[in-house]
């Protein structure tokens, strides 16, 4: 018995494969496949570390393999004054839950049996660069897409069985299957037609105005600042010119002692995906995350790297504490050639895990859109 994930290292461990045998087979400029294993299983372990420290995900989500999450839904109870020979009524908070999908993926890389014998492993890096930029860009596109949907997501095929849902932020009872009344804070109360999925009609870009509604959707719940402000490259401009913007010091610029920048960021890529922060505006670190659409902004309160209070999570299979892409031989190769067919597997899901920590914003039209990342 064996525990553990099957990667590329098991390989040469298998007991029908001898690891010295291995290196006899070779691509045609004499590269063995034991170094084209070495080679894959070095690319997916750095893209699964990146995938679980990379802070820009790490800032806003965090990793679960338990499939539901309860939560505190309602107005409080209250207290009641003390008497000496009475007793409080008992009383109990109201909750509410949702699920956290879960969707299988993989990425052949379709080697064929006379490719092998024939290429070169210049082609061969090319192929496990491309695989490893598509896994990377799935993580990407799912956590983005469930940052700017308001839909539900629900069905068998994304591990949520036939009765259960993964809903957005707070929403209109009318937008949901989970219908959800945020705490009460600070003495407001708040119904089921709370919305966090605004829709600002034909400003087509951003206002101070703006991103001081947004704040507001975060701190009234608790939330308080700093906050995180996630757009796309198609804003930054507009985002620079606001009234307030104080930008974040450049790589290489000793800026005079009257200019004002922006502390604890810098205007250097921090995340493999390209990201960057620009600045702060309105108590929020803005950042420009390649992939957004134009006119889409996601703003949240982070609690810190991989936080399970942090606004969104990421399910994970059972046993699973982190992501992992494996790839998996074809079983059919009959070990002659073991790398022919194989492909790039991964399973996780991006679902809402405070409904109050995040808000979305759609600036070109009075009536919301859910937004499709690219």
């Amino acid at each position: 018995m064996a525990t553990g994930p099957r990667d590329l290292s098991t390989l040469g461990l298998v007991s029908g494969w001898d690891a010295t045998a291995l290196q006899n087979y070779a691509l045609e400029d004499g590269t063995s496949f034991a170094t084209v294993v070495g080679e894959m299983n070095a690319a997916l372990t750095a893209l699964n570390s990146e995938l679980y420290s990379d802070p820009l995900w790490a800032s806003a989500c965090y990793f679960t393999n338990i499939p539901q999450i309860e939560y505190r839904d309602g107005v409080a109870n209250g207290m009641e004054v003390h008497t000496e020979y009475g007793r409080p009524d008992a009383k109990r908070a109201a909750t509410q839950g949702h699920m956290l999908p879960l969707i299988a993926y993989d990425r052949m890389l379709g080697w064929t049996w006379d490719y092998l014998r024939k290429a070169r492993m210049g082609q061969i890096e090319a192929d496990i660069a491309d695989g490893i930029k598509d896994v990377r860009d799935q993580y990407r596109k799912s956590i983005l897409t469930r940052a700017l949907q308001r839909v539900d997501d629900s069905g068998t095929a994304k591990g949520l069985g036939s009765g259960g849902y993964s809903p957005g932020f707070a929403t209109t009872a009318g937008s949901t299957g989970v219908d959800f009344v945020p705490p009460s804070f600070g003495g407001a109360t708040f119904l089921n037609t709370h919305e966090h999925y605004i829709a600002t009609a034909a400003s087509g870009s951003y206002t101070v105005a703006i991103l001081q509604a947004m704040r507001t959707h975060l701190r009234e719940h608790g939330h308080q600042a700093p906050y995180e402000l996630w757009i796309g490259p198609g804003s930054e401009v507009a985002i620079k010119a606001l009234t307030g913007f104080v930008a974040v010091q450049q790589w290489g610029v000793n800026n005079a002692i009257t200019v004002s920048t922006a502390t604890g960021l810098n205007g250097d890529i921090r995340s493999l995906t390209g990201a960057y922060y620009i600045g702060i505006l309105e108590e929020f670190k803005i950042m420009v995350v390649p992939g957004i659409p134009l006119y889409y902004g996601f703003a949240f309160k982070s609690y810190g790297a991989n936080s399970a209070r942090n606004p969104l999570a990421i399910r994970l299979p059972k046993g699973q504490d982190r992501p992992q892409a494996i790839a998996m031989p074809n079983p059919n190769s009959g070990g002659r050639y073991p790398l022919q067919d194989i492909m790039l597997f991964t399973e996780f899901g991006v679902g809402v895990n405070d409904r109050t920590a995040g808000s979305a914003q759609y600036n070109n039209n009075g009536t919301w859109a859910d937004g499709t990342p690219t």
